[in-house]
């Protein structure tokens, strides 16, 4: 029998609600999420920014029976860099204390732009980006975790098309493909879909579809996560789905993201899957 996919939260790190690493672990442990989602930064994850010693949340999450996911977002210039110079790759290479500290099993890029592009400027970065995607998977392999990028909505034009991640994915074989729900526009949706047998992980939060990139708490908007929930049913999807709710400027601001509503969303995405997937 197919079972539900495992739920995690994105880890409350920011400086407008700050939450320490391990109060974040006891927080999820209490609440049945089974993974967070740390931060990557441009200059590796430090415990500047999680509020503790790395070596001690990764203890912290063993005993606690809670896995390790990571986000990099890394803003590029047409040139393939960071403000600061780096390479995606360098990005990589600056977080992995802190993944091997975390033992985190899923790392994937979230890339976006740092200045406006035009179609054949983006179209030029996709393809610059690939070696450095093969690269990356190399290295994921060695270490022992899962390497992938995750796709933009089109307000960041930047591997938002589906036909732009499905090149990518048969280009450098295996790469994961991390699913936004909340990135996905309507006419999207099957596209999509059709990439799960690649998908590594899944973001989750609300939006007023066809509107997109709302981050909501589940229930604020209008998303059918039933229709969602089905193509990882159909390829028993048995992987981590990160909520990932709080809100942007557009659909009010930040802070939605409480101890609160991540619980009540975690209940309505259990209930959005079938029966037969309970």
């Amino acid at each position: 029998m197919f079972s539900p996919i495992k739920i995690g939260m994105n880890g409350r790190f920011f400086p407008e609600n700050k939450q320490t690493a391990r109060d974040e672990i006891v927080f999820a442990k209490l609440a049945g999420f089974d993974c967070i989602q740390f931060p990557g930064m441009l200059d590796g994850l430090t415990s500047e920014r999680i509020g503790d010693p790395l070596d001690v949340v990764g203890l912290a999450l063993r005993r606690a029976q809670i896995t390790a996911v990571m986000e990099i977002v890394i803003p590029l210039y047409g040139n393939g860099l960071t403000a600061e110079g780096d390479s995606p790759m360098d990005v990589l290479d600056a977080n992995l204390q802190a993944i091997r500290a975390l033992n985190c099993t899923h790392v994937h890029w979230h890339l976006t732009m740092a200045e406006p592009m035009t179609h054949v400027e983006l179209l030029d970065l996709e393809q610059q980006l690939v070696p450095q995607m093969k690269t990356a998977v190399a290295l994921a392999q060695e270490r022992h975790f899962v390497f992938g990028f995750e796709h933009n909505s089109a307000d960041v034009p930047l591997f938002h098309r589906p036909e732009a991640c499905k090149a990518l994915l048969t280009a450098v074989p295996g790469l994961g493909f991390v699913w936004d729900f909340n990135h996905t526009a309507t006419s999207d949706f099957e596209a999509y879909a059709a990439l799960m047998p690649r998908v590594s992980l899944v973001h989750v939060s609300d939006t007023r579809w066809p509107d997109v990139n709302y981050h909501l708490p589940l229930g604020q908007g209008n998303l059918d996560f039933g229709k969602f929930i089905a193509p990882l049913v159909a390829v028993r999807y048995q992987g981590y789905a990160i909520l990932e709710i709080g809100g942007m400027p557009k659909s009010g601001g930040y802070g939605r993201d409480t101890n609160e509503a991540l619980i009540a969303s975690r209940t309505q995405f259990q209930k959005s899957f079938p029966p037969a997937a309970s």
